[in-house]
């Protein structure tokens, strides 16, 4: 897929996600052509978790610590706007 427009071929979760340092977004195409959007804060208090893995489980309806169904899930694609200043 190129662009949030498309619509998912797959009979399969796609993801994508992009990590912020404040925010993680979520966009999933689901296995019905439709599209959804989650907001995670990136650096979860008292959560050890990471946000995207966060992110997942509440699009698919999971319980925290319920294993995520990889046979459903097609891609996951990750970038990040989080960058280190020169020390």
């Amino acid at each position: 897929m190129n662009s949030v427009s498309e619509r998912n071929t797959s009979s399969r979760w796609v993801f994508g996600i992009d990590r912020g340092g404040t925010f993680t977004d979520i966009v999933a195409w689901c296995p019905d052509g439709s599209v959804k959007t989650h907001k995670v804060l990136s650096e979860a208090a008292g959560s050890r978790e990471d946000a995207a893995v966060i992110g997942i489980r509440s699009i698919l309806g999971l319980r925290p610590n319920q294993p995520i169904p990889a046979e459903q899930i097609d891609v996951v694609r990750m970038g990040t706007t989080v960058g280190r200043g020169v020390e």
